[in-house]
């Protein structure tokens, strides 16, 4: 009875250790074809093991990084590279092969979990799925984004709790709370998440966004100014770039702020947001020769839009300067002088900023003259003609 006990015992032991090998081997097997760009090889070598939560996690992780074409992530298609070949060249081309490979990835991993409940690298897997379907889909994929989002911040804290969690799960985890606006429960997040990978750009600059919007400026800018040093993308670098000099106008050092607006600019040129950042830190540091030649370009490259006049008159109400802003829109207006539409738009806006500046007899008349300008190009029901009777009624 001893001796078939023992030798039972050591079948099933024998058994287990095989399997064990067995599983090893074959993530080795697939790491190696990974390694060599083999993907559909890879996908093939794990096809039947959907029992084993390796061997699934090894399944999810190459289905959602290394597919040649997906689904909403529920099907793929792979392939395996040739020399000189590359993912993301075969990306672009067209036509791509079809996704016909059927792989529910949150099914296959609900279904392991319930097997296995005490693997909480199943449950992370899962916040990490609903988490890239979010950003890839929102909406498109069935569920609604918020709910995406609230499964992927549901399965992340539940993998936390239980010791397993990475760089990216602590980073999910803040920007969730920074959606719902809870900035501090976000800083602790992403402080945690930077503990684990200091020189993540993204982290430190949404670090540095909850730190200007909780009011906290002087914390936010070493990570502002670090992911600025951390990414390579140009448009990615100058919205870094802008939020350091935001923060730096914030805890008033404008000198630095407009080397960092400077910076944006030439990443990013043309774009507004970066103009206007530049002008007011330009305007701080009382640069009037320059701030208006940027304003007048402003003015000039954009005639016909609303918000533009609006958003300097603003700025140089807020420093205090709307005479020079009123010499820059009568220069612009020589310009302008043989376009109707243009004149009546700056009219318009140079009466509200005379109007600003106390001079409500003038800023009348201003108005008034921008109404004569738009009956040149206008139908009488334009909404132009509703703004000037609302400004006229004020003044």
């Amino acid at each position: 009875m001893g001796k078939k006990y023992l030798r039972t015992t050591f079948l099933i032991a024998a058994t287990v250790l095989a399997g064990l090998l067995s599983s090893v081997n074959a993530q080795g097997r697939v790491d190696s074809l990974i390694q060599r760009g083999q993907f559909l090889s890879a996908f093939e070598c794990l096809k039947h093991c959907d029992d084993q939560p390796d061997c699934v996690l090894k399944k999810v992780d190459l289905a959602l990084n290394y597919h040649l074409t997906s689904h909403y992530h529920q099907r793929f298609s792979f392939v395996n590279l040739r020399s000189g070949e590359s993912l993301d060249q075969l990306r672009r081309q067209e036509p791509l092969l079809p996704a016909t490979i059927i792989f529910q990835v949150d099914s296959v991993l609900l279904k392991m979990q319930q097997l296995h409940p005490a693997d909480f690298r199943i449950t992370k897997a899962l916040g990490d799925f609903y988490t890239r379907v979010y950003h890839d889909f929102g909406d498109r994929w069935g569920e609604g984004s918020e709910v995406l989002l609230e499964k992927s911040n549901h399965y992340y804290r539940k993998a936390f709790e239980n010791g397993v969690y990475d760089f990216y799960s602590l980073y999910s985890l803040g920007y969730y709370q920074s959606i719902l606006q809870n900035y501090y429960a976000a800083q602790q997040w992403f402080l945690m998440s930077l503990d684990r990978k200091p020189d993540e750009a993204l982290t430190n600059y949404s670090l540095a966004v909850t730190y200007l919007f909780d009011g906290l400026p002087q914390k936010g800018i070493e990570y502002a100014v670090r992911a600025y040093e951390l990414y390579a993308d140009s448009l990615e670098r100058s919205d870094a770039a802008r939020i350091s000099g935001v923060l730096y106008l914030k805890t008033k050092q404008p000198e630095r702020a407009e080397c960092y607006f400077e910076y944006a600019n030439r990443l990013q040129p043309n774009y507004r947001p970066n103009e206007l950042y530049l002008l007011n830190a330009k305007l701080k540091l009382n640069k009037d020769s320059v701030s208006g030649v940027l304003a007048y370009d402003l003015l000039l490259g954009a005639p016909y839009t609303p918000t533009l006049p609006d958003e300097l008159n603003s700025i140089f109400v807020s420093v205090g300067k709307p005479d020079l802003l009123l010499t820059v829109y009568k220069q612009v207006l020589v310009a302008c002088a043989d376009d109707a539409e243009a004149c009546g738009n700056l009219y318009f806006h140079y009466g509200k900023l005379l109007y600003k500046n106390g001079r409500r007899a003038r800023a009348r008349r201003m108005i008034k003259k921008a109404r004569n300008y738009f009956q040149e190009v206008f139908d009488p029901c334009h909404q132009a003609f509703q703004a000037i009777d609302e400004s006229l009624k004020h003044l």
